[in-house]
């Protein structure tokens, strides 16, 4: 499920020797974003590396920068927008090795 503007780079995940782990680098474009979605049986724990970012979590908003932390909750919609002039950069972290993402309306 790749969108136009978002780069993902598996860094850990059962390919890669883990047992119970994905982790993900994610680079989002200037004006690029990732889709509302959920993940059905699992959270995600997302670290912002580098620029800035719009989030939208359940009925909450906000902006995050470098070194923020978003938890998602398992099942709980979520989306990430960047509407800067500068790429994003972000490490998406879940605790499975089988990865879920169901997308959403938003």
């Amino acid at each position: 499920q790749e969108e136009a503007g978002v780069h993902r780079q598996t860094l850990a995940d059962g390919t890669l020797g883990a047992v119970s782990l994905t982790v993900l680098e994610v680079t989002v474009a200037p004006g690029s974003r990732i889709p509302m979605h959920i993940h059905p049986g699992h959270e995600e724990c997302i670290v912002i590396l580098e620029g800035a970012l719009e989030w939208q979590l359940g009925d909450d908003k906000g902006t995050v920068a470098a070194g923020s932390t978003i938890i998602a909750p398992k099942g709980v919609k979520h989306t990430l927008v960047n509407a800067t002039h500068s790429p994003a950069r972000l490490m998406a972290i879940f605790p499975t090795t089988s990865m879920q993402r169901t997308l959403a309306e938003p």
